[in-house]
């Protein structure tokens, strides 16, 4: 004897809502919404031509999973991480990526590597041209390829709720000195680990660029935080 199951028609709104989700969701990871930006639900159904109520449900979601917060009158907003939970997320990207830089150093193909090369050559020209959305995107596209060619999704799912919150934190990164790699890039160390499949020299490549970075926007998470401000969903 089987159970009987029933569901119920699946709703417009509701794919709807999992599109602004995902647009909302792509905007923090990529660091195009920044710490203190407001979110108002109206502003942004008019901006994606949709009605209010999916983007506040897709709102409350993120604010569910810890990647966006509520002020006293409901609005959404992007939170200033505090430093300790910004070096938590950290550690656990840094052991998270370096296991998939590991494992995709054993099964990276020439193809692979190339396809990397050349998003990290779009990233460094970018910063050349003080690009900062195509630099953000690039260097999004360069760790989630990364993981791609690891091929572990519930390893990226984990990565990618941990980007979410961490996203906008890059910010911070773009505004102060860029650190002197004093022996190159460590996407470069990472893309030679994956030429020649050395998982132990990619996991320790993934782990100095994080640690680097880490190191740049901790102490500036402790400044006084800029006032709450509204802000577009750009890109």
């Amino acid at each position: 004897m089987t159970a009987e199951t029933t569901f119920t028609p699946v709703d417009r709104e509701e794919t709807l809502t999992e599109k602004v989700y995902g647009r909302l969701r792509g905007a923090l990871v990529g660091g195009r919404l920044v710490p203190g930006q407001k979110l108002v639900h109206r502003q942004l159904a008019s901006e994606l031509g949709v009605s209010p109520t999916p983007v506040r449900e897709a709102l409350l979601r993120l604010v569910s999973e810890g990647a966006l917060e509520l002020d006293a009158r409901g609005i959404a907003w992007v939170p200033r991480l505090q430093p300790e939970r910004y070096l938590e997320i950290m550690d656990l990207r840094v052991e998270l990526e370096g296991l998939a830089a590991a494992r995709a150093a054993t099964l990276a193909t020439p193809a692979d590597v190339r396809q990397l090369r050349d998003i990290h050559s779009r990233l460094l020209q970018a910063r050349q041209d003080n690009d900062v959305a195509v630099g953000l995107e690039e260097n999004e596209r360069f760790h989630f390829g990364v993981i791609a060619i690891a091929r572990m999704p519930v390893l990226q799912r984990v990565v990618e709720h941990l980007w979410t919150q961490a996203g906008p934190t890059i910010n911070l990164v773009l505004s102060s000195p860029r650190p002197a790699w004093l022996e190159g890039h460590p996407h470069d160390e990472l893309l030679n680990a994956l030429d020649a499949h050395d998982p132990a020299r990619a996991r320790a490549a993934i782990e100095r660029d994080l640690r680097v970075y880490a190191k740049i926007v901790a102490p500036q998470l402790t400044k006084a935080p800029e006032p709450p401000r509204r802000g577009r969903l750009v890109g």
